[in-house]
């Protein structure tokens, strides 16, 4: 494959009559299924084009694929301006084989150290580069943190106000006695009913299941709301952290919402 140069990011602003010198430091690389060509934590010292096959990245502690890399797409790109970079994710290849051109950075560094107009177009481009992720990041960030900041000021105006729960902090400590105890009263029953070692009667069972759905569908749906919410809130505030290390974003269920459960 023919290197496309200008559509890597991080030489996006090199000169066209310079493309040719980067297009040379790349070397041919081949892998087999299975093969690891990053592995998380492990240093990096160039950068990856994919030109044949499929390559998934994952990372420890997330089940799930990051993302799924084919032909024309690259990474690596923050190796080549930090010396000590090590891997933010493992990425494996999944194809029978995978075909991948490389740019050693020591290589790169030589020939920025000689010619000074692709030195001045890749520092360009590697602007553009940090100050786009920079971008993302901060615009997923804020959204987190927007998020959770009013689903935590819902929250408390719910609980502690005449919001959409309509209950007081005693109200919702009064609403927790009245489930227990509730609980406790349809235990023993089938205590009773089972002590008596004798078969119980759909009537008894029916009767203790309404019982059970009435302290459900009263109380219990307090508690069950608040609990949401807070989940929710969690979701969000977790995604902050999971940006910041660069993992996979949790999906915060939308019918999380306090109000969509009143």
């Amino acid at each position: 494959m023919a290197i496309q140069i200008q559509d890597i990011e991080i030489f996006s602003e090199v000169e066209e009559n310079r493309r040719n010198q980067v297009e040379a430091l790349f070397i041919n690389e081949t892998y087999a299924k299975g093969d690891l060509i990053t592995s998380y934590g492990d240093p990096v010292d160039g950068l990856y084009l994919m030109d044949e096959g499929e390559v998934e990245v994952t990372i420890p502690g997330y089940e799930g694929v990051l993302a799924t890399l084919q032909a024309g797409m690259s990474f690596g790109e923050m190796s080549l301006l930090k010396p000590n970079e090590v891997a933010s994710a493992t990425v494996t290849v999944t194809s029978e084989t995978a075909e991948l051109m490389f740019c050693p950075r020591d290589a790169l560094n030589l020939a920025l150290q000689i010619d000074e107009t692709l030195a001045v177009g890749f520092y360009r481009g590697s602007t553009l580069l940090m100050s786009g992720r920079l971008k993302q990041m901060n615009q997923k960030i804020s959204g987190e943190i927007a998020a959770s900041m009013k689903m935590a000021s819902g929250l408390v105006d719910d609980i502690s106000s005449t919001g959409d729960l309509g209950m007081m902090r005693e109200d919702l400590e009064s609403a927790g006695t009245v489930i227990v105890s509730g609980m406790t009263d349809i235990v023993k029953k089938l205590m009773v009913l089972k002590a008596a070692n004798e078969a119980i009667a759909p009537d008894d069972i029916s009767d203790l299941a309404d019982q059970a759905k009435e302290i459900y569908y009263s109380d219990f749906q307090v508690f069950e709301r608040v609990n949401n919410q807070l989940k929710a809130l969690g979701q969000h505030l977790d995604n902050v952290n999971r940006i910041l290390t660069q993992q996979e974003m949790l999906e915060v269920e939308e019918d999380m919402s306090l109000h969509d459960f009143s």
